[in-house]
């Protein structure tokens, strides 16, 4: 243990490069408020336009479509099922496949399958995550003169695509107005003559504008990049010239190809006005938090260059916003948590530079953390901040113990260099085994066959076996070192180590009760078996299913019509709950999204309803519910508060407690 003394460099060097580097590795790891669940699954969705019997799904688009997936890489095994409109296949993966590379393959072959399946057939692609809902993350409002087909038009135009080109967004819904659109119409004498259908020239179309065609793939040192290719159409003459049959024969001689405006396929408005909503979908993969950055500065660009149109973007809502207010109260939090700690050592020491002494070992631990955070790809996030915060209260303990040990020896007269290397020495083995039984809990959850369970475990397990790995580096090696640097100062010599006297009230009171448990060894094991049998009959009796609902300032209205409905006459039943909200005091904003068969209304309180007319969030529901009941034929539903908002977050998190 002479090294403890012999080399004071060495170890305060290797401290300061682990803390520096750990902070680099911190500000380079990503922040969410839950890890990214992405199960190595992806589901193939197939629809007929009409009732087909399931044998002839089977034959005419499952096979097919399975004969597409089996020629992608990585592909574990299949499964499917078929009823009389839809089909599933389930596509798994092996478990070290990159899924996002994995996801551009799968769609580029369903793709090419998919243009050989009969008329009418719909084919789409999803994928699994277990603690998201959905990928919509922030609602933006566009506002301005001119009407609400010019301000559509703007959108389309001009934010669209700038949103769409930000890192990380994966799509920008458009909602309000009306959209510009090719229109095509088959002259039924020349298609005839030719052979051809309308689902004929549809396929055509969308093989000469496929969208994100993969291929390939570039790296380099520290990136990686998946690379796709866009081939919209430029001009309607692009359209006009497309070979629809041998010869050749072009699309204009079988049709007349212009441009115009579409009916209206949706309505949005704000506060019973119309408005144009722009809904933004983020990549599963990406950060939302760092993603919302990117937004915000680009919807800021466009403010700022769209002013002289009298057009302004306003974000309605941020779900990242959200997740970093999460993440930034855990992290609150714990540094309460942290700061109690260091002051329950201070009323037991009532040593200040003892207590910083130990304390130091907070944060060094925590930032060397970072490193394996980095190393290992985890994120900081719910699950490994709680990790650390768990961590905090126990990486304190080696350092006391090895502390209190060189201070016992200390006051018994021994030399500096002498308290330091038998302190530690006697100690080591102790602390080690202390922590390495910590340690080792968490490591079967590491390497788990269910997904979710070895998810839980790599993150919480991550943060803490690394915080506390680093505490016992920093109990060993930097308390030693830094402890025999005060005990050769003189003048704090005498002030280190406050001898034990069995006269204290608190010691004679323990001295007393390990008397009693020695001399009782029977009652006192009875009544330990007792007390746990009481515990574990508590434990089983929780409710651990109940879950409080969170207050929120807002929620969502879901309206289902029949089958069949048209859009006015979904918009006539939302005008009606439009009119009835307007009752709520509490209301701020009241947003509807209106399509054919659906709609979604969200109302906005104002931030402080609570004080409005003292109502909690459950109670204005229960209002709200009352008022727009009573019409009939109609699906109307409350969403939670925050788990139905879009693309929150916390509706992963609820999943997750249920899954829990």
């Amino acid at each position: 243990m002479n090294f403890l003394i012999n080399r004071r460099i060495t170890i305060s060097m290797l401290f300061i490069a682990l803390t520096l580097l750990g902070y680099v590795s911190y500000q380079r790891l990503a922040v969410e408020l839950l890890p990214n669940a992405d199960q190595p699954t992806m589901y193939v969705h197939v629809s007929a336009p009409n009732d087909v019997d399931p044998s002839y799904m089977e034959s005419q688009a499952i096979v097919p479509l399975e004969g597409a997936v089996s020629t992608v890489d990585g592909v574990e095994r299949t499964e499917s099922w078929a009823e009389s409109r839809n089909a599933i296949i389930i596509v798994n993966f092996k478990k070290n496949v990159k899924l996002k590379f994995a996801a551009l393959r799968l769609q580029e072959r369903i793709n090419e399958a998919a243009a050989d399946l009969p008329d009418g057939f719909q084919v789409s692609i999803s994928q699994a995550n277990v603690l998201q809902t959905s990928n919509t993350f922030m609602s933006l409002q566009v506002r301005g003169s001119g009407g609400v087909d010019r301000v559509r038009n703007l959108t389309d135009e001009e934010i669209k695509p700038e949103l769409e080109k930000v890192e990380g967004v994966a799509s920008a819904e458009v909602y309000g107005g009306r959209q510009k659109a090719v229109e095509i119409r088959l002259d039924p004498g020349a298609c005839k003559t030719y052979k051809l259908t309308p689902a004929t020239i549809s396929g055509l179309l969308a093989q000469n504008s496929e969208d994100r065609t993969f291929v390939g793939q570039v790296s380099d040192i520290s990136n990686h990049f998946y690379v796709h290719v866009d081939s919209h159409f430029g001009s309607i003459s692009e359209i006009e010239n497309i070979v629809v049959a041998p010869g050749p024969v072009l699309l204009k001689d079988v049709a007349v190809v212009f441009f115009d405006l579409k009916e209206e396929e949706s309505y949005s408005r704000v506060n019973g006005k119309e408005a144009v909503s722009v809904i933004v979908v983020n990549d599963a993969q990406s950060n939302q938090i760092d993603l919302s950055h990117r937004v915000l500065q680009a919807i800021d660009s466009l403010n700022h260059r769209l002013a002289p149109l009298d057009v302004q973007i306003v974000v309605q809502d941020n779900a990242a916003q959200t997740i970093e207010d999460n993440i930034d109260q855990i992290v609150d939090l714990a540094l309460v948590g942290g700061l109690l700690a260091v002051l329950i050592l201070w009323f037991f020491l009532r040593n200040i530079r003892l207590v910083l002494l130990i304390a130091l070992s907070i944060p060094i631990s925590i930032y060397a953390a970072f490193n394996l955070f980095y190393a290992f790809g985890v994120t900081i996030n719910s699950l490994t901040l709680i990790g650390m915060a768990l961590a905090v209260g126990m990486l304190l303990d080696n350092s006391v113990v090895v502390l209190e040990n060189i201070y016992r020896l200390s006051g018994m007269g021994y030399s500096p260099e002498r308290a330091v290397t038998q302190g530690t020495r006697e100690v080591w083995r102790s602390i080690f085994a202390a922590t390495l039984t910590t340690i080792t809990v968490f490591l079967p959850f590491v390497f788990s066959d269910n997904y979710l369970i070895r998810l839980i475990g790599q993150h919480i397990g991550v943060s803490i076996i690394s915080t506390l790995g680093f505490s016992l580096l920093v109990a060993l090696l930097l308390i030693p070192m830094t402890t025999y640097l005060l005990l050769r100062s003189s003048k704090s010599r005498s002030v280190f180590y406050e001898k034990i006297s069995v006269r204290q009230r608190p010691i004679q009171i323990y001295i007393t009760l390990l008397k009693s448990s020695m001399r009782h060894p029977g009652p006192m094991v009875a009544g330990a078996v007792i007390l746990l049998v009481v515990l574990l009959w508590m434990t089983l009796t929780f409710d651990v299913q109940g879950t409080r609902e969170v207050d929120a300032d807002r929620f969502n209205i879901e309206v289902s019509m029949r089958a069949g409905s048209t859009l006015e006459a979904t918009d006539k039943i939302v005008r009606q709950l439009e009119e009835k909200l307007n009752d709520v005091p509490e209301k701020k904003d009241l947003i509807s999204h209106v399509e054919e068969n659906q709609a979604s209304l969200t109302l906005i309180l104002e931030e402080d309803y609570r004080h409005i007319q003292g109502r909690k969030i459950e109670e204005i529901k229960a209002n709200v519910q009352e008022l727009i009941g009573g019409i009939d034929n109609v699906d109307i539903r409350l969403s939670d508060p925050i788990a139905g908002n879009r693309g929150n977050g916390m509706g992963g998190l609820n999943n997750l407690m249920r899954m829990l």
